[in-house]
């Protein structure tokens, strides 16, 4: 796998178990946001502003095709 998908990868790993509040170990690839961690719309908006902040451009993030972490990672990755 590329080494900056894996290096995305893991900063939204850890920005999404911060936002949350849960150990990095709990994000998986399968994770499901909306069921999984219970992200709500306005959740999903909020943790797109912290990527900002840290430096990713999430301006071509389509919020309504994105149902799983690895979903996010991609579309991070796809749009850099």
């Amino acid at each position: 796998m590329d080494i900056d998908f894996e290096n995305v990868k893991g900063k939204v790993k850890r920005e999404l178990a911060d936002y949350l509040g849960i150990d990095v170990e709990d994000v998986d690839d399968d994770s499901i946001l909306a069921e999984d961690f219970h992200m709500k719309p306005n959740d999903l908006t909020d943790f797109m502003e912290i990527l900002t902040t840290a430096g990713f451009d999430t301006s071509k993030i389509e919020l309504t095709e994105i149902e799983t972490f690895s979903d996010l990672v991609e579309d991070l990755t796809a749009h850099e």
